[in-house]
């Protein structure tokens, strides 16, 4: 800690308790100013206040299914994209005083985003004033949004952070979705951006995503965070930073660059202190840090989270097209509305008219159900005139490994920053499968055709000390 600068330091369990106290106390002396805009509630939810669960706050729900009733409305939408930057944060940056060091002549000063002890993908937490500006602003003035964010992205929480592990990525940049779409599936930006995680569709064609006018792969589940993971961790290993990976992420690649070459540092706290990154950006980290700690403390902001509902484990069925899923449902005994929350990324609630077949998400319990009516949903097409729509193979490169000469699986996962037990799972191998059972030619998956959930991620998750 440095007197008179910036309150920084790492994310430890020997401090966790420490942290909390001096970001309570900080938002509390903010919130002295503030306090006849700010939402309050009936209790001490903050030092001089006091808390309760948020009104109106959901209760359990009996079905395992959630439904999407409670869409992001467009003025939600712009409310993420133009955030007000909390007056504390504009008042306190000016003068913060960040601890980082000029470079010399010989190159940029490094930050990694890893200390001792932790894992090199590990996102460190950095508390600041604009840290502390973030945590007050959801807390007390964005309450009622962040709460609603909680509750659509809860569902999808442990789906995403196994996702995320399983692709060698920090499992908390599931908050990177919270603060890009506050998890809607439907979410669209001004700019066109869409899903969760705010693809813009030549991005999201890089990365394997396909869009037309009946599927748009940007809102799967699935697919669009293995392509997240995989566009993150391809920004982390230019810029070896978890915090520009972010940045880079929000403000593109070309901009994160040159802003690291005009301000001669790698360092994200370096860059904010030189006003050499877009104004958004210099808030997009500080508000990942800011929403991943509330969420990870929900009790100390008085925030309800339901950990009832839980993305099923599914697997890819082939069925005929195109077919509506509320017939599937019907014919399959399905409960109503299933298909359509794992597979929001079909438009029409039904199958790609344009194909004979289709592969939809489906969850486990059903699927062999779903085969066995094969032939008899085959007698049940829906009568869907299709537009003229250009069916393109999934792209090799994103998908699918062709094995060269003296490959191993090993060498695979490394070229394509995935694990072996990663390649094992999604290409159905059997545990312990040996490497000299590739042959050239052979093609190997890259992408999941399948999830299970393969780990629980409790929200309060321990962190290693050094």
């Amino acid at each position: 800690m440095r007197m008179g600068g910036e309150f920084k330091t790492r994310w430890q369990p020997s401090t966790r308790l420490l942290i909390g106290f001096i970001s309570l106390l900080l938002i509390g002396l903010n919130a002295c100013g503030t306090a006849k805009k700010a939402n309050r509630h009936d209790a001490p939810l903050l030092p001089g206040m006091t808390a309760q669960k948020a009104n109106g706050a959901p209760k359990p729900a009996s079905s395992p299914i959630a439904t999407e009733d409670d869409d992001l409305s467009d003025a939600e939408v712009a409310a993420i994209e133009n955030e007000p930057v909390p007056a504390a944060v504009s008042r306190q940056a000016e003068s913060a005083t960040l601890e980082t060091d000029d470079l010399d002549a010989q190159g940029l000063d490094d930050e990694s985003g890893a200390v001792p002890g932790q894992k090199t993908h590990d996102i460190p937490f950095e508390f600041n004033r604009k840290v502390a500006a973030w945590i007050e602003y959801f807390s007390q003035k964005d309450r009622d949004r962040f709460q609603r964010f909680l509750d659509r992205g809860e569902p999808y929480r442990e789906a995403v952070e196994n996702i995320l592990e399983e692709n060698n990525v920090p499992i908390d940049l599931y908050y990177l979705g919270l603060i890009e779409s506050g998890f809607n599936f439907r979410a669209k930006s001004k700019a066109k951006a869409v899903g969760v995680w705010q693809f813009m569709r030549p991005t999201g064609k890089l990365y394997g995503l396909s869009v037309d006018p009946y599927v748009d792969e940007r809102r799967d589940p699935i697919r669009a965070t293995e392509a997240a993971a995989w566009m993150l961790r391809d920004l982390h290993r230019e810029f070896k930073s978890w915090y520009l990976a972010m940045a880079a992420y929000n403000a593109g690649v070309g901009r994160i660059r040159h802003a690291v070459k005009k301000g001669r540092s790698n360092n994200f706290w370096t860059l904010v202190e030189r006003k050499v990154l877009p104004k958004e950006t210099m808030e997009y980290v500080p508000k990942f840090l800011a929403a991943r700690y509330i969420a990870e403390n929900p009790d100390v902001f008085a925030f309800y989270i339901n950990e009832e509902q839980k993305y099923p484990d599914v697997n890819l069925v082939k069925v005929p097209s195109p077919v509506g899923f509320g017939t599937i449902e019907k014919m399959c005994s399905i409960p109503s509305g299933t298909l359509s929350f794992v597979n929001p990324h079909y438009l029409k609630d039904c199958t790609h008219p344009a194909k004979k077949t289709d592969e939809i998400w489906v969850p486990v319990q059903y699927q062999k159900t779903v085969e066995d009516h094969y032939a008899q949903l085959s007698l049940n097409r829906a009568a869907v005139k299709s537009e003229r729509v250009k069916i393109k193979p999934k792209s090799e490169k994103v998908h699918v490994y062709v094995v060269k000469k003296g490959d191993t699986l090993k060498t695979i996962a490394k070229k394509r920053g995935l694990s072996v037990a990663y390649l094992n799972q999604v290409n159905h191998f059997k545990s312990g499968r040996g490497d000299a059972r590739l042959r050239v030619g052979q093609k190997i998956n890259l992408s999941a055709t399948s999830y299970q959930q393969t780990k629980t991620h409790p929200r309060k998750k321990k962190r290693r000390s050094k």
